[in-house]
């Protein structure tokens, strides 16, 4: 079974029945999945403006907040604002991955202890590699997938996916190896493998669960399981940054 747009005919019906945006690569995109990470993206703009405004002595939490929000901002673009043409796709796209590694990575600068500063700005080096490294394979992705050129897109994909979890393994032993093992690092990690798998379920052929359908899809469970990731990295985020600021 898989889930398609409707025919040009039907497709301003079935968007307002279904919820679900059709982008040019032809693949539906459910509405809900923009609307989890504009609330998302607004909490975290809350709090962290509040904290910025306030002159909040964690402001390794306040980073933290921004950047996820930031990210999350550029999944509210991609999925709700309608993308007429290809090139308007792989631009968004691009954003999109663009902003994740400091999405992720942004656990660092409250894992990183103040007196480290070179370590934390080799961190932000990495990281803007990662970003800058990531946008050519998605933006030519996207637009060989909206061509459907499926066997030229098969190399910026594998490229995509290289770069994606290279940044995830260079995030995750950081946080290891300067923080020590916890449960927040482990439910974090845990978290963010099932939702890998989700999200790549629907390249390798697993069919759909029984929950899925046009206004629900694999990619959708991959982002409750980000936003759940998010939360065991607030766990340890909070209580580390608070205590590095009193320790200022």
């Amino acid at each position: 079974l898989k889930f398609s747009c409707p025919s040009p005919r039907l497709a301003s019906e079935s968007m307002a029945e279904t919820k679900v945006r059709c982008y040019p690569d032809g693949a539906p995109r459910p509405l809900v999945r923009g609307w989890l990470h504009a609330v998302l993206a607004c909490i975290g703009f809350w709090f962290g403006l509040s904290m910025l405004r306030s002159g909040d002595p964690r402001w390794e939490l306040t980073l933290l907040l921004l950047l996820k929000s930031s990210s999350l901002t550029a999944s509210v673009h991609l999925h709700l604002l309608e993308k007429r043409t290809p090139l308007q796709y792989a631009v968004a796209n691009a954003i999109d991955f663009f902003l994740l590694p400091f999405n992720g990575g942004s656990i660092l600068a409250v894992v990183t202890p103040r007196s480290q500063p070179w370590l934390r700005a080799f961190h932000a080096f990495v990281l803007v590699a990662f970003s800058v490294a990531i946008v050519p394979p998605v933006f030519n992705w996207t637009l060989l997938m909206c061509k459907k050129e499926f066997e030229a897109a098969a190399g910026p994909h594998k490229s995509r996916t290289v770069i994606s979890l290279s940044c995830g393994v260079w995030i995750y032993v950081a946080w290891l190896i300067q923080a020590g093992f916890s449960m927040a690092w482990l439910g974090y990690l845990i978290l963010l493998l099932l939702g890998y798998f989700f999200w790549n379920a629907q390249y390798i052929g697993v069919p759909p669960m029984p929950w899925h359908g046009v206004n629900w899809l694999s990619h959708d469970d991959f982002h409750i399981f980000g936003a759940l990731a998010d939360a065991c990295a607030l766990w340890y985020a909070i209580p580390a940054a608070c205590a590095m600021a009193a320790a200022a």
